[in-house]
């Protein structure tokens, strides 16, 4: 099924953030990200699953795909929000940074908290303990969530997928409505969920992906453009769809942002 319009702009709003495009109009019409106030005398309002951000970022190595994810927990920990970043390798070096963007200054840095968990098990546990946690994290994000697929010991991967997943947005489901406690509509705090993987090369495993994780954005190489990426929803169902071209290199490099009709790609169909 293609992304509901309402749910296709919040997870435009996380491609803007990436790039540093987002304005403070973007993240209003996103569901509030980073509002996290209340209105006294108005009655609290469950978050449902589907109204929380839910994004999968397809593309192959070297594209770009961890700074841009590293830039939006950036983009979220300058608006006052507390990101939780995992990776299952070390980060060595800062990941590229977007040209032009402002960074954040020390202090909201310290709301960055970049968790390096090399086995499923430790994604599993951390996941689980997000419900007994005191300081919640308002971003959930996952670099290279395959990884976690393709060392699991089993040959299936679908159920792999499933439970990594349905655990993320349970964990994001379970935040979104603990600090939206007391809140109003417009109060309430939304967890992002925002994770990336390699192309799985096959149509079923991205459904498995795309059961939880609704809105998928690919990336793809220019032809005869070395280190010059395109990114697009894929999810959107031929509607109105934010379309960034960028380029690798010391830094990352927007070339041309649109908006523009796309299709479903080859193998990215809904069910």
């Amino acid at each position: 099924e293609p992304v509901p319009a309402c749910s296709a702009g919040k997870m435009a709003a996380v491609v803007r953030e990436m790039f540093g495009l987002a304005s403070p109009q973007n993240r209003a019409e996103s569901g509030k990200l980073g509002r996290n106030e209340g209105t006294s005398g108005e009655e609290s309002q469950l978050v449902e699953a589907e109204e929380i951000p839910r994004c999968l970022f397809v593309g192959p190595k070297g594209s770009g795909k961890t700074s841009l994810l590293f830039q939006y927990g950036l983009s979220l920990v300058a608006q006052g929000r507390r990101v939780t970043f995992i990776s299952h390798e070390t980060l060595h070096t800062m990941p590229l940074q977007v040209a032009g963007v402002p960074q954040p200054d020390q202090l909201s840095l310290k709301q960055l908290h970049i968790m390096y968990l090399n086995s499923q098990d430790a994604l599993l546990k951390y996941l689980c303990s997000v419900h007994t946690q005191n300081a919640l994290p308002t971003a959930i994000l996952v670099d290279n969530l395959d990884y976690y697929v393709r060392t699991a010991q089993t040959a299936e991967a679908a159920p792999v997928i499933a439970m990594l997943c349905a655990h993320l947005v349970d964990a994001a489901y379970f935040v979104s409505n603990k600090l939206s406690e007391g809140k109003s509509a417009d109060g309430r705090v939304l967890c992002p969920v925002v994770a990336t993987v390699t192309p799985p090369g096959d149509r079923t495993t991205l459904q498995w992906y795309r059961r939880f994780l609704t809105a998928v954005w690919e990336v793809k190489g220019v032809a005869g453009q070395p280190h010059i990426y395109q990114l697009s929803d894929v999810s959107s169902g031929g509607r109105d769809s934010l379309v960034v071209t960028y380029e690798t290199g010391r830094k990352l490099q927007v070339l041309d942002v649109q908006e523009m009709q796309v299709e479903l790609g080859e193998g990215l169909e809904g069910d």
